[in-house]
């Protein structure tokens, strides 16, 4: 299990407009090796540049977490299932159905 990410906290001195960012991108991109840096259109923040092992690291993170999700859902409807197999249904219900959708 990887360790909790921290939701960074952002700065003043993080924000930057979007058209100076296009004329500081190296800055920026400096910056954003030790601080993401977020980039705003009209004030609002459009835009996050930041350290590429920081985004393997959440992009890692969220996929473990979708598949303990996964595996948690799987897991109630196992124990759901052995409480009432009357709730079962056919692998060939399944296919039916997902074929009239165009699944």
């Amino acid at each position: 299990m990887g360790a909790v990410m921290d939701k960074p906290v952002i700065t003043r001195d993080q924000m930057v407009k979007a058209s100076e960012a296009s004329k500081r991108f190296g800055t920026l991109r400096k910056k954003a090796k030790d601080l993401p840096q977020f980039i705003t259109e009209n004030g609002i923040i459009d835009s996050v540049l930041m350290d590429y092992d920081y985004y393997e690291r959440l992009y890692q993170r969220l996929v473990e977490l979708e598949e303990k999700e996964e595996a948690r859902i799987l897991s109630e409807r196992i124990e759901r299932l052995d409480q009432d197999p009357s709730l079962a249904v056919s692998w060939k219900e399944v296919r039916r159905s997902n074929d009239e959708y165009g699944c």
